[in-house]
């Protein structure tokens, strides 16, 4: 069987070998049943500037805890040290902060796209993210799209059949669907601005004309907020301490 390079672990950057150690090196973490290759153009788009990390978790659904254990690993194995940059897309938004949790001083900066409506994270642990505001003044960018936007046009295109009929165009605007999309609507947006409240310095990108898979379908806007990141790491007040962490992983690695 062909295996897609598209869906294979890999290391993505600069084809002249620019910027390879002046910047974090961006970490991505797919959905539950995607890949890497969901990704690619995202990843090509960063890595003509940046260095790019696609790890594949691979077909074993593993918990988030031993997912980091394995990054980890692969990590040191390849010698790839911190700062790192983290980019979340549904429930890799769970990995990417377990990750964040073990490693947070390491961590400098994180994009959430279409997280939080799927949390695998224990209870305790994701309040405690919340009330210590775990990224301090790191920057942070949370993109919500529209999830529900296939059924809304479902919806849209009911009303239009009925044009002429005031009656059921009523019936459909007042009905049950319409009213589970506007609730959905509205608990999606409470739990994606939730999570701004992990960093001091966060910013919010609602793409309403995108559905779930923002990473695969708007690559460039998810592409920009990843740039603001990376523009504004190093401007935060304990920059020095990542400089610190940094040294003491070349030392490890020695």
């Amino acid at each position: 069987m062909e295996i897609n390079r598209c869906e294979l672990t890999q290391v993505l950057g600069p084809s002249d070998g620019s910027n390879i150690c002046k910047s974090p090196l961006i970490i991505c973490f797919h959905g539950s049943g995607d890949s890497c290759a969901s990704w690619w153009e995202l990843a090509q788009s960063l890595a003509t500037s940046y260095r790019v990390l696609l790890y594949n978790r691979g077909p074993s659904n593993p918990t988030s805890k031993a997912s980091t254990k394995s990054l980890l690993q692969y990590l040191a194995e390849m010698q790839l040290g911190p700062p790192y940059v983290l980019i979340g897309h549904s429930y890799g938004g769970n990995f990417a902060r377990e990750f964040l949790q073990q490693r947070t001083s390491d961590v400098v900066g994180l994009v959430l796209a279409e997280t939080g409506q799927e949390t695998a994270l224990d209870p305790a642990m994701e309040a405690r993210q919340y009330k210590r505001t775990i990224l301090g003044t790191k920057p942070l960018s949370v993109i919500r799209a529209n999830s529900m936007i296939g059924k809304m046009k479902q919806l849209e295109e009911k009303i239009r059949d009925a044009q002429g009929d005031e009656k059921l165009e009523n019936e459909i605007r007042n009905g049950p669907e319409f009213a589970m999309v506007d609730a959905w609507d509205k608990e999606d947006e409470r739990l994606k601005k939730r999570q701004l409240d992990l960093s001091k310095n966060s910013r919010y990108l609602h793409i309403s004309d995108c559905g779930h898979h923002v990473i695969r379908d708007r690559p460039d806007a998810v592409a920009e907020e990843v740039r603001w990141v990376m523009e504004n790491w190093n401007n935060v007040p304990d920059k020095q301490s990542h400089g610190v962490m940094k040294k003491l992983w070349e030392k490890l690695l020695r």
